[in-house]
């Protein structure tokens, strides 16, 4: 009742005193001589050129229509509300999953210049107060609140009360029952929204949608036939790879240890395995800090700003960690476990690289892993859900099977069917080692399958009894269904089950064989079993090694610049960035000084010039940096001297 009494307070205060004394501030990109789009990427946010997709759907916001932006993570999402926002009179308001991210993107538009802010359940009500003073004022232009603040009676009636001129939703899939982040409270936004005095534009956008979520993201917001604009989902600094791997903390250690100075993030399927990893890291002189559901919010938070803050170089965490996460300068996630689903996956593996450099999205897959995702989705209520669930199970396990192309396996499942079958960047593409002819083999599997239900009248069975039945086994499981006295038994004996599960499930990612939806799936024939036992084709599949020793490919991380003074510069930003109490990647991204390095900027005017180096970033900060860059340029006139 109370809030209620001062947000009318306000209101009725604010109608006399607004226009006297309104906060120095951005109040439309137009009042500070910003006519267009293109002013505003330029001279408030540094670029040139917008990215694809960019200013199609910032021109249908202007031009006052509803738009669904399904742009890849570091695609460029922000930015299509934001100059949009800048060039209006009225408040946009950022409905946003997480406080960390809001956070993120505040601090970011602020270091540009811009007036943004939050508001969250951590601030106090004076600081409530502020802001919303603030936002009454007309100083305030972008404000971001989390859905749940919609439910808040006081907050509504405070939105009521102001010209909104857009509502964006972010992360927009979390409103849909078929996402792999449902969030009841997405539900409210349309409902909410429709209660205001004028309705405003709508502009929702996500990275990971499949055809069925887009649609129904527009039902569940109430877009009005809305300008859709699919950039793809291609992220062309990402290089993909699947290993299976006997010791996956010895996988683990020997990656990390070869990039020790960069940051990176291990995705764990239970809090157990959270412990675990990160305890084997920080044994081994990793510094390492842990995130999952178990822990206080006193501890998650510190562990979280550790990470962003780059005091940590490694974040373990179970999917709980992420969403919120802007972090720019990851430059590698490694799956322990497999998740669930592709659409968790791409969403997880795309916190890598959001900069646009080169970096690394390894998933460790063991057969372990898909019975610990099956357990997971079995504890749910919804029986239509868990079917869903199960479905999307089997698509990831095929994933983690293929042998072609990971990429265009990728695109395929979110709906872009022309993707090139190999790209040359993935671990399958690109790697160097031999293919096996599997043909006997498949054909033995497959004439097991046969076997097995025709002694059974068409029963069908996992892959553990089949393979038991291919080592020749004995147990009395076996036995009971006759299947010892079956032509196919003990045929493939000298084979591991490990190395039968493989070439089982690379049939059933091949559509050789089906694996069926269920908490405990079994094998049946498809359309391609009976043509490929009739002969004719060859089959060849990529052999995991099983040694300790394992190929992977590196990818150059810094180009073509000197490494030494990236790092120098990355320690000025460091610095800069603890004195303002930010994160680094918020001064300028890897990227930003990656251009630095090469481009050798030895003035403002060139230094403007450097991607991500706008008029209010020039002024904090292009002294200390070109002086730097100055010093590094004399260092070398010297060497070269000498």
């Amino acid at each position: 009742m109370g809030k209620n009494i001062f947000l009318l307070s306000v209101e009725i205060w604010y109608n006399f005193k607004a226009f006297g004394n309104a906060e120095s501030g951005l109040r439309g990109a137009h009042k500070r001589g910003m006519e267009t789009p293109s002013d505003v990427l330029k001279n408030v946010f540094g670029f040139d050129s917008f990215k694809r997709g960019q200013e199609e759907i910032i021109r249908h916001i202007l031009d006052g229509r509803d738009v669904l932006g399904i742009m890849p993570t570091g695609g460029g999402k922000s930015l299509c509300y934001q100059i949009p926002a800048l060039l209006r009179d009225d408040i946009t308001v950022v409905l946003s999953p997480l406080i960390s991210l809001m956070k993120d993107q505040v601090d970011a538009l602020r270091q540009n210049g811009v007036n943004a802010a939050s508001i969250n359940s951590v601030m106090s009500w004076e600081e409530v107060q502020d802001v919303l003073r603030r936002v009454r004022t007309g100083s305030i232009r972008i404000l971001y609140v989390s859905p749940e603040r919609l439910e808040v009676d006081g907050f509504k009636d405070f939105l009521m009360s102001i010209d909104i001129g857009m509502v964006v939703v972010d992360e927009a899939h979390c409103v849909s029952q078929w996402g792999h982040d449902f969030r009841p409270a997405y539900l409210n936004i349309a409902p909410a929204v429709s209660k205001l005095r004028n309705r405003p534009i709508f502009a929702a956008f996500t990275a990971t949608a499949t055809p069925e979520v887009r649609d129904d993201i527009i039902d569940q917001l109430s877009l009005r036939s809305p300008f859709t604009k699919t950039t793809g989902f291609d992220r062309e600094n990402l290089f993909f790879q699947v290993e299976h791997p006997i010791d996956k903390m010895r996988f683990l250690l020997d990656y990390i240890k070869k990039f020790p100075d960069v940051s990176g993030i291990v995705y764990c399927s239970t809090r157990k395995s959270v412990e675990v990893v990160r305890e084997n890291l920080v044994s081994a002189g990793i510094k390492a800090v842990r995130y999952h559901a178990g822990l206080s919010d006193e501890e998650r938070l510190k562990n979280q700003e550790d990470f962003i803050y780059d005091r940590a170089a490694v974040m373990v965490a179970t999917n709980a960690f992420g969403m919120g996460i802007d972090k720019s300068n990851v430059r590698y996630v490694l799956h322990n476990n497999m998740p669930q689903n592709i659409d968790s996956y791409y969403q997880e593996a795309g916190r890598a690289g959001r900069d646009g450099l080169p970096a690394d999205c390894i998933l460790l897959f063991g057969q372990g892993d898909v019975s610990t995702a099956r357990f997971l989705i079995s504890k749910g209520e919804d029986e239509l859900m868990k079917k869903t669930g199960y479905k999307k199970l089997n698509k990831m396990v095929d994933y983690c099977n293929t042998g072609g192309c990971l990429r265009s396996f990728i695109l395929n499942y979110f709906g872009e069917r022309d993707a090139a079958r190999t790209c040359g960047a993935c671990g399958n593409c690109a790697s160097d080692s031999d293919l096996s002819d599997v043909t006997i083999e498949a054909m033995k599997i497959l004439s097991c399958v046969f076997r097995m239900a025709e002694r059974t009248g068409g029963k069908r069975f996992g892959v553990s009894m089949l393979a038991d039945v291919l080592r020749g086994s004995k147990a009395e499981h076996v036995r009971t269904f006759g299947f010892d006295g079956i032509s196919t038994w003990g045929i493939m004996k000298e084979y591991s089950t490990r190395t039968i599960r493989e070439i089982t499930n690379f049939l059933v990612a091949g559509n050789y064989l089906k694996a069926d939806e269920g908490e405990f799936p079994t094998i049946s024939f498809t359309g391609r079993s009976f043509p490929f036992l009739k002969g004719g084709e060859k089959l060849l599949m990529r052999r995991r090694e099983e040694s300790a020793g394992w190929k992977r490919w590196i990818k150059n991380r810094t180009g073509e610049y000197d490494n030494e003074l990236f790092e120098a510069l990355r320690a000025l930003r460091r610095q800069i960035a603890a004195e303002e109490g930010v994160p680094p990647y918020v001064i300028f991204s890897d990227k930003t000084i990656a251009h630095m390095c090469r481009s050798l900027p030895s003035d403002e005017a060139e230094f403007i010039n450097v991607p991500g180096v706008g008029e209010t970033k020039l002024r904090k900060y292009g002294g200390a940096f070109l002086a730097a860059l100055n010093d590094w340029s004399v260092k070398g006139r010297k060497t070269a001297d000498s």
